[in-house]
């Protein structure tokens, strides 16, 4: 039984390691390359999107306090950019891993600006470009509710747009979220 034991140890440490040598490969031959792209990404955004002032920020983390985060909307977005399609679950999984590099590699500041900046809006891509859009003004600009809106109208544009009143109701929703984040 004991000249067993040394053989299935063996197997098990293979096997648990094999998921980390995994993930290392797949971050060095699949993420890491596309690292140069997103730093050409940020540099080229709108400065106003690049770096968000802080009530956009503010408004960012307010909208996911529930669910998702900034991160995996940016990990969907690269994901999409540069990998092809291969099916949902294919997509779903390889999204997940890509949120995992992303909080791996990019700092909370590279995080936020890539967001700011591929965020889809409707009219394009951008907070910047949404704000001029909604209030003619750029982000550093904007009133608290201004901001607010600019936000939530990111949640569902399409459906927004046909509803104001439906905006105006996540837009105090957001409101409220990040008057009392700021209060804990």
């Amino acid at each position: 039984m004991k000249h067993l034991l040394k053989p299935i140890a063996s197997l098990l440490a293979v096997l648990m390691l094999l998921p980390v040598v995994a993930f290392i490969v797949y971050d060095a031959l699949v993420f890491w390359p596309h690292r140069d792209d997103m730093q050409a990404m940020l540099e080229k955004a709108d400065p106003q999107d690049r770096m968000p002032p802080p009530m956009i920020r503010r408004y960012i983390f307010a909208q996911f306090q529930e669910g998702a985060s900034p991160a995996a909307v940016v990990a969907w977005q690269l994901h999409r950019r540069y990998l092809p399609r291969r099916g949902t679950l294919n997509s779903l999984v390889r999204s997940m891993l890509w949120e995992q590099l992303v909080r791996l590699h990019l700092s909370q500041e590279e995080i936020l600006g890539l967001y700011s900046t591929l965020i889809r809006n409707r009219q394009g891509q951008g907070l910047n470009a949404m704000s001029r859009h909604l209030f003619a003004k750029p982000l550093n600009e904007l009133s608290d509710q201004e901001a607010a809106t600019v936000i939530a109208y990111l949640w569902a544009p399409s459906i927004f747009e046909r509803n104001p009143e439906r905006l105006k109701v996540r837009r105090d929703k957001l409101l409220s979220r990040a008057q009392d984040g700021s209060t804990k």
